[in-house]
This record gives C-alpha cells, sequence and structure tokens, in this order.
C-alpha cells in the first residue's frame, strides 16, 4: 500500500491505476495524498477515479482536523475550473464545509487566504461554496474569526468575496453583521 500511497500523490494517472491494486478497499489517506499531487490534472483524475472507486472523502484527519476539502484547497498550484467539480463531489459526498482546522480555519477561509489568485480566478471555487445550502459563514473559524471577518479584513484583495458573503446571506434572510471599527 506505501507504494500505492506515494504514486497517489507523485503520478500521473496512467502511472497510478497501472499500479493501483484491482480489490479491496480504497484508503481514505491514498485518496488524500492523491489530492495533493502537485500535478493537477493527474490530481483531478486519480481522485475521481478513486472517488468513483468507493473513497470516502468525509473522514477528518486526525493530526491536524483537515478535510478532504482543505488538501485540495491547500495545494500550491490550481486550475479552479478543471479542479471545482471535484471540490463540488467531496462536498455532495459529506465532507463538511463548515469543518474548522486549528491552523487554517474553515476550506472557505484557507482559499480566501490565497493572495496570488484574485477573486475572479478563484470564483470556480467561491461558486461551489456559496451553492452550498449549510455554508455558515459567521461560525467562529481562523483564530475565531468567522468567515466573514476574514474576508472583510482583506477586502482590498477580497472585495468580490465579501460582496458574495454578504449576498449570500442577506439571500438566506440572515443578518450581515456591521463592520468592525
Amino acid at each position: 500500500m506505501a507504494s500505492v500511497w506515494y504514486d497517489a500523490g507523485n503520478s500521473n494517472f496512467e502511472q497510478f491505476t497501472a499500479a493501483f491494486p484491482d480489490e479491496g478497499p480504497v484508503d481514505y489517506d491514498v485518496l488524500i495524498q492523491a489530492l495533493s499531487n502537485g500535478d493537477v490534472e493527474a490530481r483531478v483524475a486519480i481522485s475521481e477515479w478513486l472517488l468513483d472507486r468507493g473513497a470516502k472523502p468525509s473522514r477528518v484527519g486526525v493530526r491536524n482536523a483537515a478535510t478532504a476539502a482543505h488538501v485540495l484547497v491547500d495545494q500550491a498550484w490550481h486550475d479552479f475550473e478543471l479542479e471545482a467539480p471535484l471540490l463540488r463531489r467531496l462536498l455532495d459526498l459529506g465532507v463538511d464545509v463548515n469543518a474548522v482546522a486549528p491552523r487554517s480555519g474553515t476550506a472557505l477561509q484557507l482559499l480566501s487566504g490565497k493572495f496570488k489568485y484574485s477573486d475572479e480566478e478563484l470564483s470556480p471555487f467561491y461558486d461551489v461554496f456559496f451553492e452550498r445550502p449549510d455554508l455558515d459563514l459567521l461560525k467562529p473559524g481562523w483564530r475565531g474569526f468567522s468567515t466573514l471577518q476574514l474576508a472583510r479584513n482583506a477586502e482590498d484583495s477580497r472585495a468580490l468575496l465579501v460582496t458574495r458573503m454578504e449576498q449570500y446571506l442577506t439571500d438566506r434572510g440572515i443578518a450581515v453583521p456591521e463592520r468592525e471599527v
């Protein structure tokens, strides 16, 4: 299994599928490794293939309380258009959209901190998050800040995100908190 785990994070799709055993359960750690693959196309293809074979993404990491969504969002390089369906599938399969990892907060908080990407570049992932009826933008996350508070603190770079968050809350009849002075 160690070779399969390594291959999930370091191989292309063809190499990985050639090495994957034909039988047995799909280990959660192999899926997490696939979500960490540095090759975006391989990341998506291997992860989708594992999910098709029954990988369960809804477990939470034991050490850092990160979910599969955190792992996907946390990668250094992205093709957000290509990866958005994978993020959607992870959430649809039970990954908690509001799970808080101590080092990074919620997956949306982690995403909003990727300042090398503009709001427009991040929009395919934003779209996935804002589709969720259970998204809680006011829940304390990283260092006790809500997702809305963190976005407002970085509004120079995240103006579109703040606007979308406030609209999301308004559309659901949730009072938008006043801005802190």
